[in-house]
């Protein structure tokens, strides 16, 4: 017997049969049934914080409208680059015609076409030696200074006196 004594460590009493409580629970509250999605979401709805939920849905909507004046951009920005490449094309070819344009007004009215219609139509020809005159002067050159008309009395006497007293 002090062998069982030396067992005390283990717990036998697991195997001795039990006597009933005096409280027994009635058989239908032993086989509750538990709806697990229900509770799992009155968890998850307990555990929501409105003011985070409304800041990540605020940062969504950022995202979003962000995201659609890039998209937004981009598509205009590719119609505006379309427009320059048309307008450029369309250019090119301008300067094409009028360089075409320009050659053929040269031709028209080049040097060599201007000659050719003073010979044949005007009846024009070069100059040469025995179509030019040469004119002398008798006197030589002077240079005559125009006078004021509109001379006060002050500067008429001036003059006068100028005149008198130079060289001649």
């Amino acid at each position: 017997m002090a062998y069982i004594d030396e067992n005390s460590a283990y717990d036998l009493s697991l195997f001795e049969e039990r006597e009933e409580s005096a409280e027994k629970k009635p058989r239908s509250q032993e086989n509750i049934v538990y709806d697990l999605n229900k509770e799992r979401r009155q968890r998850r709805w307990a555990n929501v914080n409105v003011a985070e939920m409304l800041a990540v849905t605020a940062i969504t909507v950022m995202v979003i409208i962000s995201v659609s004046a890039i998209i937004k951009g981009q598509a205009q920005l590719t119609e505006l680059n379309h427009q320059i490449t048309s307008a450029q094309s369309t250019l090119d070819e301008l300067a094409s015609t009028y360089t075409q344009v320009q050659m053929s007004v040269e031709n028209k009215l080049g040097p060599s076409v201007v000659e050719e219609y003073a010979k044949n139509v005007l009846g024009m020809s070069k100059t040469d030696s025995s179509q030019k005159e040469f004119i002398s002067f008798s006197q030589g050159d002077k240079a005559v200074v125009a006078e004021d008309v509109n001379k006060g009395l002050l500067e008429k006497l001036k003059d006068a006196l100028v005149e008198a007293w130079s060289d001649k």
